[in-house]
Parts: structure tokens; sequence; C-alpha cells
């Protein structure tokens, strides 16, 4: 069932994972707190080696440290843990994002559990695509249904619910991916409404787009593992058995013969979806299901 919004404005934290973001992060909060002055605007500063904390404390807001660098992820996690609203909104310090969506996002939470900025191709940059192609085509598989924008930085959502999947979460940039396909897998409403980013003003990007994107898809692995583990075994068993058929009829017809690698590939497909079944078994009791 879901929620309903807490009408008072207070009860919104927005939280901005920051690292060397000097440059960007004044004018953000800034804007911010211009636009929604009973926001809780909170800084989570990854150990920046620049001003960072102090430009966005001087300019209002919150903010909480790491004394190093622990990663987008990781700042986000700390932001839940030390949010004081119950609503909290994810944004990016670097002011790409338009301030005036939040008030967007957050008003989709009355029909929605969480609410994601989609961006459009013409705001994805073009070395990304290819990859971005990718990792989606391979998220919607998995999660059974189309994903607009998988890993979009820009959201909102209750916080308890954040809180309820921090086990899960990694430290790094794909804790947004993580979190959607966790929270599509479990049946909850995700909502997409249509944004536009502007050009980073200043600093840079710390994406690393092969790095990063390896590590996603395997934590995309990981989610499924979690919440529907046949969606993996079973088409590897598919795989594996129309092999061995094939190779089995293949052997029968040339060498009259049934060999040990056709009743090996036949025997390992049955293994993966006996396999599948357990660890699905194993995942609903684990949720409860």
């Amino acid at each position: 069932m879901v929620k309903p919004v807490n009408k008072n404005n207070s009860s919104v934290t927005v939280i901005l994972p920051a690292f060397n973001e000097g440059q960007n992060i004044a004018r953000t909060v800034s804007e911010l707190l211009q636009m929604y002055p009973e926001y809780e605007i909170l800084v989570i500063d990854d150990g920046s080696l620049d001003d960072t904390a102090k430009l966005a404390e001087a300019e209002g807001a919150r903010v909480v440290r790491n004394h190093v660098n622990k990663g987008y992820g990781a700042s986000l996690k700390q932001g839940m843990r030390k949010a004081k609203g119950n609503i909290v909104v994810f944004m990016d310090a670097d002011g790409q994002h338009d301030c005036k969506d939040i008030a967007r996002l957050v008003k989709a939470l009355e029909d929605s559990d969480m609410a994601v900025g989609e961006r459009t191709a013409e705001d994805m940059v073009t070395v990304r695509k290819p990859g971005k192609w990718i990792l989606s085509t391979v998220a919607d598989f998995l999660a059974g249904r189309h994903i607009p924008d998988i890993n979009s930085g820009f959201r909102a959502l209750y916080r308890e619910d954040g809180l309820k999947y921090l086990a899960i979460l990694p430290n790094g940039f794909s804790l947004t991916t993580t979190i959607t396909l966790a929270m599509i897998k479990e049946g909850r409403d995700v909502e997409y409404i249509p944004i536009r980013i502007s050009p980073r003003a200043g600093g840079k990007s710390y994406v690393r787009y092969f790095r990063d994107g390896v590590k996603t898809l395997l934590l995309i692995s990981r989610v499924i593992m979690l919440f529907h583990p046949l969606k993996i075994f079973a088409p590897l068993s598919f795989i594996l058995f129309l092999i061995g058929g094939l190779y089995t009829l293949y052997t029968l017809i040339f060498y009259t013969n049934i060999t040990d690698t056709s009743i090996l590939l036949l025997l390992s497909s049955l293994g993966f979806l006996f396999f599948g079944l357990l660890a699905d078994q194993l995942s609903n009791i684990r949720r409860g299901g």
C-alpha cells in the first residue's frame, strides 16, 4: 500500500553527495534554499580536498563529512541515515539537475513508492550511449519490464524504504541502479518523470565508464539473484539443454553414439534448473513470500 505524503514540507530532505564540488556546491545549495526554504538540505562531503564543505555550510546547508572518499553510493547511504525528513531526494551537487523538478518528484510520491527523473536521449553523453543501451537491455530482461532510465541520480523516495535496502546497496555509482531493481522486483510502484539536465558548469565527473559499467552489470545479476534467481538460472538451463540436445542429435546421426559430453551437458541443464528452483524458494522465504 502506498504511503501518503506528509504535507509538512519540512519532512523532505534533499541529499547532495559531493566530492570536490567547490565550483558548483554554493550555487546549488543557494538555489535549493531559495526555492525550498523549508526543506533540509543535506550535503555529504565525501572526503573532498577542496572547500566544498565550507562553501556548503556558508550557504546554509547541513554538512556531514566523510573523512576519506567512500564513494557516491556510500554518501547516499550516509545521507539516508542522517536525514531528518521522511522523504529523501537524491540530487547531484554539480548543478546539472533543475531544482524546480524536485517538487514534481515529491508530488509523484502521492501515487508511487519512488519517483525518478527520466533523462532524454539528448541529455546522455554520446560515449555513454552504447554502454547505457547494453546495461538497459540486460536490466529490462532481468527485471521483466522496461525501465526508462536505470541509473538516474535524481529521484525521490521514502526514507524508510531506502533504509530497508541499505544492506544490498553498493558504495559506488551503481546504488541508483540497485535500488531501482530492488524496488521493481519487490513489486513497488516506481514512476518516471521526464526531466532535462544542464551541462556541468565546472569540476569533473568521476564516473569511469568501463569499470563502473562492469560493476553495474555484476550488481544487476546480484540483485536479481536476491529477488528472482530463476531469471538467471532458467535461461542458462535452457541454453545448456539446447546445446546438449543438438550435440546428442549430431552424434547419433553421424556416430550412432551418445557421448559423455552429451550426457554432461544435459545433466548440467537439469542441475541449473533445480538449483534455480531451490534458490527461488530460498529467496521467497527470505522475503517472507
